[in-house]
């Protein structure tokens, strides 16, 4: 299965080089769903490292509803990367999923 192509999250920003972040994906990512779209979205640059959001889109197709009633969600395939331009390598500075306590006060 082929990947879509990756695309910014505006015109005009950066992006990490695409042979880069498609190597990255294919070795980091579990392929076996759909994905639909890849969306890298720059966030900062401190000295000679970039810092990027990197959103993964897969079909969805919600339970009961049938295959023509289908959505593209994110889930938990998004990351926060960091890339290196010196050295031309992508370290993964994901930190996880936040979950709210539902502790009160009462």
């Amino acid at each position: 299965m082929s990947l879509p192509a990756p695309v910014p999250l505006r015109k005009g920003k950066q992006m990490i080089p695409k042979d880069e972040l498609m190597f990255w994906v294919k070795s980091n990512v579990d392929t076996d769903a759909k994905i639909v779209k890849i969306r890298d979205a720059f966030l900062w640059a401190k000295g000679d490292v970039e810092r990027h959001r990197l959103d993964i889109f897969e079909q969805y197709f919600p339970e009961g509803e049938g295959e023509f009633c289908w959505t593209n969600r994110i889930g938990e395939r998004s990351f926060f990367l960091h890339y290196h331009k010196a050295e031309k390598t992508i370290t993964d500075r994901t930190l996880g999923r936040y979950v709210e306590d539902k502790k009160g006060i009462f």
